[in-house]
């Protein structure tokens, strides 16, 4: 009997179909691997008959040599035998990891969800953007769930990987178990890569697919079904849960008496909330007590959180910020106050009438030889100087600052998080703006139709950093 995926059911029942059809592109995230492959597929497929266009886009990390190598081959004759094109890029995730101080998975998940960014912004253009596609399937989702569990996580870890992630990142393989897909594969003649990595047990999701699984599945022999119907469970009542404690903030923050009187379930995310509203990290259980115990009691005090920042119990509210001390810089006009703006973190320069050299350059001819050595990265960006509306300026973050790329509005706080950019750093990192906002970030994609597409007059943009962030 042939096997039957979920992967048509689950399109519809999480609305992805309807996704995808209003996007009208999609970025697979493709590694060449078992699941990916199939996805490439059963995505391609169906892409053609409802008229989407697919692109795919592999990661070289860096990491496992010769086998990473072999990896990004197959994947490049599986999209050229398809007419799907294929964006490639290469990085050093061990460096990068232990510059930014990350395990090496967190790392790779950072530049993967990076470049797909980057990718949908491009194969977009000024449509109303790309979703993103990955191929995290039911065993998967089984594995996150463990793992949360063993952590103490709360419903939100329990819920695991979300179908749809902010309404652009979706996962149609997460109803199919990691050998149904790999029976489909061999029943449709499919060929796919082994990451051998994954056959050695030396980072926890290993562990739990090589020894725990199989003897939950002497007791249980299809976990992936109770997973999901729990998982799902879980993710509803923290969406509720998450809409009551939105729902108690204003004005960034929350009242004194208020946040007191609040239950520890609505407390927790209120806080939670407030904190990534303020660039920092996920506060523990023991940080929700502690503020809680000082909002009931006399006098202002303030409790540092996780990722630099820190919670203000004062007379009459409840807020989370960055330190007081943090450090910025004062704004910058090009063209009037010249081409190069330099800040403690590193350079901007301007390059008018110079055509794009991709998304690293090298450092400009003037340096000398002591400039060169002190910058760890260089970033560049082309952008297209007619469309620029009034002067452009270089300037710190600011409150409620968004950008626009991938058809989608971000909030700079989130990105910023999102990528784990070190809290003392943010309000350094030079943003580029012009009258209608935000243009470019480096690190990131710029905003929607202001990259150079080769008409009008180019203008480089080269940021070199003396940090890796």
């Amino acid at each position: 009997m042939m096997t039957t995926l979920q992967f048509p059911h689950t399109l519809v029942r999480f609305g992805m179909d309807g996704i995808l059809r209003r996007a009208g592109y999609a970025v697979l995230g493709y590694s060449g691997g078992a699941d990916s492959t199939c996805l490439l597929v059963l995505l391609s497929a169906w892409c053609r008959e409802n008229g989407v266009t697919l692109a795919a886009a592999h990661v070289h990390h860096g990491i496992r040599g010769e086998e990473a190598d072999r990896d990004e081959a197959f994947c490049r004759r599986m999209c050229a035998e398809r007419g799907i094109p294929l964006f490639v890029t290469h990085a050093d995730v061990p460096q990068l990891a232990a510059e930014r101080g990350l395990s090496i998975e967190e790392c790779a998940r950072g530049v993967r969800y990076a470049f797909f960014d980057e990718v949908a912004a491009e194969i977009a253009g000024s449509s109303p953007g790309a979703v993103i596609v990955t191929a995290h399937n039911a065993t998967d989702q089984v594995e996150t769930v463990l793992a949360n569990l063993f952590r103490g996580s709360g419903t939100r870890g329990l819920g695991g990987i979300p179908p749809v992630r902010d309404g652009r990142i979706l996962r149609p393989l997460i109803g199919d178990s990691s050998e149904a897909v790999r029976a489909w594969c061999r029943e449709h003649g499919i060929p796919f890569v082994e990451d051998g990595t994954n056959a050695v047990a030396d980072c926890t999701r290993n562990a739990l697919r090589l020894s725990v699984l199989p003897a939950i599945r002497t007791i249980y022999p299809s976990p992936e079904e109770a997973v999901l119907r729990m998982s799902e469970l879980a993710r509803r009542d923290d969406e509720t849960l998450e809409a009551l404690a939105r729902a108690e903030i204003t004005d960034n923050g929350i009242a004194r008496d208020r946040f007191a009187s609040l239950d520890p379930a609505i407390a927790s995310r209120v806080l939670r909330l407030l904190a990534a509203e303020a660039g920092g990290s996920v506060p523990e259980e023991g940080h929700v007590r502690t503020v809680l115990t000082l909002a009931r009691e006399e006098g202002a005090r303030r409790v540092s959180l996780p990722g630099g920042v820190e919670c203000r119990i004062g007379r009459d509210r409840v807020t989370v910020a960055a330190p007081s001390d943090e450090k910025t810089f004062p704004p910058f006009r090009y063209p009037e106050d010249g081409d190069r703006f330099e800040n403690t973190l590193g350079a901007v320069t301007f390059r008018l009438g110079m055509p794009p050299g991709g998304d690293s350059v090298a450092i400009p001819a003037e340096a000398d030889e002591d400039e060169e050595n002190i910058y760890k990265k260089s970033i560049s960006v082309s952008l297209n100087f007619d469309k620029m509306k009034d002067a452009l300026q270089i300037r710190a973050r600011e409150n409620g600052d968004v950008i626009r790329f991938g058809g989608m509005t971000r909030r700079v706080k989130t990105l910023f998080s999102d990528r784990k950019i070190p809290a003392d750093l943010r309000s350094l990192v030079p943003i580029l703006s012009d009258g209608d906002g935000i243009v470019w970030i480096p690190g990131f994609p710029p905003r929607d139709g202001a990259r150079w597409d080769g008409s009008g007059t180019p203008l480089t943009v080269l940021f070199q950093s003396r940090q890796s962030f």
